[in-house]
């Protein structure tokens, strides 16, 4: 069932902005005093400061129409539904593709994966679940999913081309970014797959969307009769 309480999103919402704060100082390196000139290349820091960004303003225009009538709703629904499934895959992708070298007591005792790479991807996808009207989304908004992903790697590459030789500090954040080592081959395999995952993940949630409001009007009808 969805929740329809404004005061228990505010609740939430404040709850994940604190801690999304939090979450974006430690990814700077401010906590243990080793700023991170790269912190802006990550896919992982760079989803979740799109979600903060989403969960701030909705914060704001949540406090802001307390006293209306009107149910809480996304600021932009369609960008919404596009951000669950960006930091869905952050958290897919880093918790079981890119974990490969750390401990499970290197994971669990670093405050920035914690919250960058766990709670808050979890927090996000939990407030779309729980506080909004479902039902709504469209066939082709896990295809609007890849743009920023797509434009996300074509920035990756053109930075990497200009600093090649020019910088010791890192020019491609994950392995299958490193078209160098790649080839062009593989390199290009690897993005047709993670796009693929985006929209496979996207079409998920589109079904389980519409499965979940079908059960909801359901029983809303029964409590009606």
């Amino acid at each position: 069932m969805i929740i329809k309480n404004k005061l228990a999103h505010i609740i939430y919402l404040t709850i994940y902005v604190c801690l999304g704060f939090i979450g974006i100082i430690c990814s700077l390196g401010y906590l243990d005093k080793s700023f991170n000139l790269d912190f802006y290349v990550y896919y992982t820091n760079l989803s979740n400061y799109i979600c903060f960004g989403v969960m701030l303003a909705e914060l704001i225009v949540s406090i802001k129409n307390f006293n209306s009538s009107e149910r809480p709703l996304s600021v932009a629904p369609k960008f919404k539904f596009t951000c669950v499934i960006l930091i869905m895959v952050t958290f897919l992708v880093y918790n079981f593709l890119l974990t490969g070298g750390m401990t499970f007591g290197d994971y669990i005792l670093s405050l920035s994966n914690m919250l960058m790479h766990l709670t808050l991807p979890i927090l996000f996808i939990l407030d779309w679940v729980l506080f909004y009207t479902h039902g709504k989304t469209r066939w082709y908004y896990p295809l609007l999913c890849t743009i920023m992903p797509l434009i996300y790697v074509a920035i990756i590459m053109i930075r990497a081309l200009i600093l090649t030789g020019k910088t010791t500090g890192v020019l491609y954040p994950y392995f299958f970014l490193n078209l160098p080592e790649l080839g062009v081959v593989n390199f290009i395999l690897w993005i047709l797959g993670l796009l693929i995952f985006f929209i496979a993940i996207g079409y998920l949630l589109v079904l389980l969307d519409n499965i979940g409001n079908s059960k909801n009007k359901k029983l809303e009808k029964s409590a009606n009769k």
